[in-house]
């Protein structure tokens, strides 16, 4: 969608390829799908379970109730204690600066502001107490309190990525455990998710009217349309400075930028992008100052990088995908379901290098764990059995 949007080519901002371009950038997308094919010829002969058994199966998955809970209420603590500390540090919050010159990147915190990002598993976690907890309406009320409180603060530092990934990630446990999700209301979840997109970006320009950003993205198409053009710009721009940039850098930076979070962790991250005077949104065009997650693969390790870890991007997404679909279980369900919200936001960004991103990861991992109890492997025909017995 993102390239078919390109190819209209309604800002004077946007250039044609050149070949190198195109080739480049389809080397990075048709190594992703050379790696969902080479799961898929791996599990050919795999009996996949049908949808409405995987509904039925992990229908009787089992959750420690109580651990899940307080487990919850911690983290919202934790969550509420960083976000007063990084206020009364700062002074400030992003929302309410907006239109007086300072980002919201200023508002972080060294190793505070990290906390901040467990909104996206507070979410996800009252999503799944719903799912799988019966009756508990006291607790269920105050889980709903919570995150109504831990969200509506969120919006208030104007970060999008987080929530939409809890969003991602809700709408596939609920796709594969429940029956909730019909096509009333996936329509109205898309409509949130890109009308979510516009509003945020909205709010951190909303000093700049609507027909000020049709001039200064030059759009061809008429004034009455401008409410257009920051959607439209949001997207198109990622490629544009992707085509116009891999034909200019002429060094590599082997590894800092796919592998961000370890730099990060270390506390070299800052460090090395000055001692090394690195750029790391070279030869943009106008202000847009992002590119798809194919650049930071060949800015790191050229054409050999932009091949590589897409295939085995590809290939690990597969898998992963088949195991859910041969194995069902929540963990499965929510491994597949953070890699769908990073298929979603490739145009964009690749999420897997950031430490925010990381961190939710350990922390689905670690509280599912000490949750979910165990119930022992279900295979295809076990599932088939349950759901023909159910029916």
């Amino acid at each position: 969608m993102a390239i078919a949007l390109t190819e209209l080519k309604f800002s004077a901002l946007q250039h044609v390829w050149n070949a190198d371009s195109w080739i480049l950038l389809l080397t990075g997308v048709t190594a992703f799908l050379v790696g969902t094919f080479i799961a898929y010829a791996l599990n050919l002969r795999r009996e996949l379970v049908p949808i409405n058994a995987i509904r039925q199966t992990l229908k009787q998955e089992v959750v420690h109730e109580s651990r899940l809970f307080w487990l919850i209420c911690l983290c919202v603590a934790v969550y509420t204690f960083s976000y007063l500390l990084n206020f009364l540090l700062k002074g400030w919050l992003p929302f309410f600066v907006v239109g007086m010159n300072i980002s919201r990147v200023d508002f972080n915190v060294s190793g505070l502001t990290l906390f901040l990002y467990s909104a996206t598993f507070i979410i996800f976690f009252v999503v799944l107490y719903y799912t799988l907890v019966q009756d508990k309406k006291g607790k269920k009320t105050i889980l709903a309190i919570m995150s109504a409180v831990v969200v509506g603060s969120f919006f208030l530092l104007l970060q999008r990525f987080q929530i939409i990934m809890a969003a991602v990630m809700c709408f596939t446990l609920l796709y594969y455990a429940s029956h909730h999700i019909r096509l009333r209301t996936v329509v109205p979840f898309f409509l949130a998710v890109i009308g979510f997109f516009y509003w945020m970006s909205s709010l951190r320009l909303s000093h700049l009217a609507a027909s000020f950003m049709f001039w200064v993205s030059k759009m061809k198409f008429s004034v009455h349309y401008a409410f257009f053009t920051e959607p439209y710009m949001y997207v198109v721009m990622n490629l544009e400075n992707f085509a116009r940039s891999v034909n200019r850098l002429d060094y590599h930076t082997y590894g800092y930028f796919t592998f961000d979070f370890i730099a990060a962790i270390a506390g070299l991250k800052y460090w090395i992008l000055q001692y090394f005077q690195l750029d790391r949104t070279p030869y943009l065009i106008s202000g847009y100052n992002t590119y798809t997650t194919f650049w930071w693969f060949y800015t790191d390790f050229g054409v050999l990088g932009l091949a590589l870890i897409p295939l085995i991007l590809g290939f690990s997404i597969g898998i992963l995908y088949y195991r859910m679909r041969s194995t069902p279980t929540i963990k499965n369900v929510v491994a597949y379901g953070a890699m769908v919200f990073v298929m979603i936001i490739s145009f964009f960004v690749f999420p897997i290098m950031h430490l925010w991103f990381q961190f939710n990861m350990l922390a689905l991992y670690g509280i599912l764990r000490w949750t979910m109890l165990p119930r022992g492997s279900v295979g295809p025909a076990v599932a088939q059995q349950e759901y023909h017995a159910i029916h």
